[in-house]
């Protein structure tokens, strides 16, 4: 009966998605915690055959990604590729490659997809938006996908408060394990500061505040430091003083709540030291690295660090994965995959630079150039960060794709860039301009 139901509502959004105007097909995906609220959907799985996917989080991505690619002109997807970060992709295909020597193929395939599909998002959005009017769209539903989220997190919060006290923590928020949550408030207060830092606006104030407030209840360490991170980030590259000392005050501000929380304890033990207690985390971790040093240089294949972990998770800990996406790609692709993951985040972020340096306006997308491979350096030092596509790097990622298509666009018209159109757009702009001739 699941499959059935599963395989209706696949069919149902790919008519959806198909109906959809191609630059909004993108906000399907985006909606994903929306679906898991108000449908509760949390755990439908399509199974592929080989492994099974979660519909929202997993496959709705996918649906997406292929259909509007398919949409998309030989010039469009070649013009995309150009502004895509190469040696990133080299290392995706490395990880992919890996397969061919891995013990566990089927739970490889769905790591490579956790990693290969915000890039493929990154492509798609490069020509999902070519003007202001489709940007504001995304930031009116992004903001109401944010409002409805945290309408129901704030009561879980209300409600549950000794439970929160006793813990130290929300442990479970409207979207998942607290984890997921406080991602998905770090992906949206990011935005929502980049958008202040470029005109001020009271109801994105009210709306980050309360981002913040559940990052904080909700107690997970790595978003937070993640957070933090980015807003730092985004503090020395707006290189404005007065947003400078707003930032400093905010971030102080921020520091000094957490520790009047009872998140306080996930953070801190009681003698003020730095709480290390990471619930077998330490024993995976330590685990992991042994086995990574005994492996071979291109390690033991996408999937490896699953297949390894059967046993730990059985006996030891239910800490499923070694918590740290560095270790993940040091055991699954060895050395030579960590090497160009790190080479490809460098990419990234060597490109954001560059390619915002000659950008005046737009500062929210030339900034998230810049913050993503930051943040997600950061966060994969203690977390598998590509887990969280749905609440954390699809987000960004797209994002990453708009500020890459506005800074073509400034590149052209600054004539640091050949404009090479397809002949259907060719054609769109004769008939633009013929119905502007005066009758």
């Amino acid at each position: 009966m699941n499959d059935i139901i599963t395989l209706v509502l696949v069919l149902l959004l790919i008519g959806l998605i198909s109906k959809t105007a191609r630059p909004y097909t993108l906000l399907w995906s985006f909606a994903t915690p929306v679906f898991y609220i108000v449908f509760g959907f949390k755990s439908i799985y399509l199974n592929l055959g080989f492994t099974e996917v979660e519909l929202f989080s997993g496959v709705l991505p996918m649906i997406v990604c292929i259909m509007t690619w398919n949409k998309l002109s030989s010039t469009e997807k070649s013009r995309a590729w150009k502004y895509s970060p190469k040696l990133w992709w080299i290392f995706l295909i490395y990880y992919f490659v890996s397969l061919g020597w891995s013990n566990n193929v089927s739970t490889g395939i769905r790591t490579v997809l956790e990693l290969a599909f915000p890039s493929f998002m990154y492509l798609v959005a490069f020509n999902a938006i070519q003007n202001d009017f489709h940007l504001e769209r995304y930031y009116k539903w992004m903001m109401w996908i944010n409002i409805t989220v945290a309408i129901f997190d704030v009561y879980n919060a209300t409600t549950g408060w000794s439970a929160i006290q006793v813990a130290g923590s929300m442990t479970e928020g409207v979207i998942g394990y607290r984890t997921v949550t406080a991602y998905f408030y770090v992906t949206m207060a990011t935005i929502l500061m980049m958008r202040m830092m470029d005109k001020f606006d009271i109801r994105l104030l009210l709306l980050y505040i309360v981002n913040v407030s559940l990052l904080l209840i909700a107690g997970s360490r790595t978003p937070t430091f993640v957070f933090i991170a980015g807003s730092i980030v985004a503090m020395v590259y707006r290189r404005n003083l007065r947003f400078t000392a707003i930032g400093t005050v905010v971030l102080a501000l921020l520091v000094g709540i957490l520790l009047m929380l009872p998140t306080k304890s996930k953070f801190f033990n009681a003698d003020e030291s730095v709480n290390m207690r990471d619930s077998g985390r330490g024993f995976f971790q330590k685990y992991f690295e042994d086995k990574a040093n005994e492996g071979p240089l291109w390690g033991y294949g996408a999937g490896g660090t699953e297949e390894y972990a059967k046993w730990i998770t059985q006996h030891i800990t239910l800490v499923g994965a070694p918590h740290n996406e560095y270790l993940r790609i040091r055991f699954d692709g060895g050395q030579i995959g960590l090497m160009l993951f790190y080479l490809g985040l460098a990419d990234m972020l060597v490109r954001g630079l560059l390619w915002g340096r000659g950008v005046k306006a737009y500062f929210p997308f030339r900034a998230i150039l810049v913050m993503t491979p930051i943040m997600f350096a950061v966060s994969c030092t203690n977390d598998n960060t590509f887990f969280y596509f749905y609440v954390f790097t699809q987000y960004l990622f797209v994002f990453m794709g708009f500020g890459a298509r506005l800074c073509y666009e400034e590149r052209v018209i600054q004539g640091r860039e050949d404009l090479t159109l397809d002949p259907s757009e060719v054609q769109a702009i004769r008939e633009e301009m013929g119905s502007l001739q005066p009758v």
